[in-house]
């Protein structure tokens, strides 16, 4: 009966996924012929293949072990295996949704100073300030151009400090990163997982060749 892990080893993992790559060369289809003349070189992959193969079945990625704050933390801190695993995987896949972390951070701090409630009401306060001033550009603004130029300026002014605000609105919280993160994890596992099975039935179709 297969042994279930239910932590993965992020450096067993390295390990599997460095000694695939290793074949690259074994698995060449313009190689094939002389892959026929070395039988003990494949028998040995292949069984090694699908024991790893194997090993990884029992590898399990568990999002509670997974946060953001911990992943995206600069400084020295204990990380769980899976954000250790996160944070091996190649192109720095996690890296690209930093920004959307620090954004998370600066609404935590903003949070304090500019509550959201305060934000909501400054929103609405904004919105009929807008109106006003598009209202008085073209009605009064009619007869004065230069009070038509100060209604639009102002009005454009507004809507700039709107949109400030609602952007804060915009930003992801710790549960999303979490899962984006998982996600990441579960595709390199996955991904790791399928090029295993293709070398396995590439070598098991030379065995059967040259039985």
């Amino acid at each position: 009966m297969r042994k279930v892990t239910k932590n993965i080893n992020a450096k067993r993992i390295q390990e599997i996924e460095s000694y695939d790559y290793s074949l690259w060369n074994l698995v060449n289809p313009n190689t094939k012929n002389q892959l026929k003349l070395n039988t003990i070189g494949v028998q040995v992959s292949l069984r090694t293949l699908k024991e790893l193969r194997e090993e990884l079945e029992g590898y399990h990625i568990n999002i509670e072990e997974i946060d953001c704050n911990r992943v995206f933390n600069d400084g020295k801190i204990d990380l769980t295996e899976t954000e250790v695993f996160v944070r091996s995987i190649g192109n720095c896949s996690y890296m690209n949704y930093r920004n959307d972390y620090l954004k998370m951070i600066e609404q935590r701090e903003l949070e304090k100073v500019f509550p959201i409630e305060e934000r909501k009401a400054r929103i609405l306060e904004l919105e009929e300030a807008i109106k006003k001033e598009v209202l008085k550009g073209a009605t009064v603004g009619k007869l004065n151009k230069e009070l038509r130029k100060s209604c639009e300026a102002k009005a454009e002014e507004l809507r700039k400090e709107l949109h400030s605000i609602e952007e804060t609105f915009n930003v992801v919280n710790e549960e999303y990163l979490n899962s984006i993160l998982y996600t990441i994890a579960e595709y390199k596992l996955r991904e790791i997982k399928e090029r295993l099975d293709s070398k396995i039935a590439y070598l098991s179709s030379v065995m059967e060749d040259i039985a």
